[in-house]
């Protein structure tokens, strides 16, 4: 009887375990798409019912998403979405900047720009133009997040694509909020143009042009009028703001 308990519950497991990611996609959709804003509680009951499932799979995405760094748990304030300070934002992006360099170098140092397999960056590039033919903003921050994913996997270093996809959660925040900024200043069709230039840059064989090509993006974009409304400043945070300057392109 106690071995047949066991040999039930494992299953029970798995399929709890796949309902909780669901759930945590579908918390972080709602946040992405700017339904939960930065700083709202998040209340389990409330949120069992939006998503139409029990308690424990919201629970256990509630924590898969504070691992991740979307939510954050505090005594006697429960669990809010992330709000991002000067801070978070000035290590999210340079961290981030520093993975996608380190990945131009291992690309042009060790893998060679003409073995590279650009299969799966080309059809994000395909998909990220379907995306920004479409009104909605969470495909396209879907698409735009694939596109660097797979411009960072040319480097073919599992431990740095590894690295990259960690900070995934908090680069889709950035994202979010970068999106937004540059539809003031740019068209959906500059947008693909813009990443299309970025991967034939990427892949010129010049790896200075590499590097350059990154570095003029716009990955904070949306830094520069934002982040100043934002708390949290450190010496560090305030010496890089001061590096940047507000973009025209």
């Amino acid at each position: 009887m106690a071995g047949e308990a066991a040999g039930e519950k494992d299953p029970m497991l798995i399929e709890s375990r796949s309902l909780a990611e669901l759930a945590a996609d579908r918390i972080s959709a709602l946040v992405y798409r700017g339904d939960l804003a930065p700083g709202s509680r998040l209340v389990e009951e409330d949120l069992c019912r939006r998503l139409g499932v029990s308690r424990a799979p919201v629970r256990e995405a509630l924590r898969l998403l504070e691992a991740n760094g979307l939510v954050v748990r505090r005594p006697r304030a429960g669990v809010t979405v992330a709000l991002l300070d000067q801070n978070d934002v000035f290590e999210i992006l340079t961290f981030r900047a520093s993975l996608e360099h380190m990945a131009v170098d291992h690309l042009y140092r060790w893998v060679g720009v003409g073995n590279a397999d650009t299969t799966e960056l080309d059809a994000a590039l395909a998909g990220l133009g379907e995306a920004f033919g479409t009104e909605d903003d969470f495909e396209r921050l879907e698409a735009s997040h694939r596109f660097h994913t797979a411009l960072v996997a040319l480097c073919g270093n599992s431990r740095l694509i590894g690295s990259y996809a960690g900070l995934t959660t908090q680069v889709k925040v950035c994202m979010t909020m970068n999106l937004r900024q540059r539809e003031s200043i740019e068209t959906p069709a500059d947008n693909v143009a813009r990443h299309r230039l970025l991967r034939d840059e990427v892949l010129s064989g010049d790896v200075a042009r590499a590097h350059a090509a990154f570095d003029a993006h716009g990955h904070d974009s949306f830094a520069f009028p934002l982040i100043h409304a934002l708390p949290g400043s450190t010496p560090a945070a305030t010496r890089w703001l001061e590096s940047l300057t507000p973009r025209e392109d």
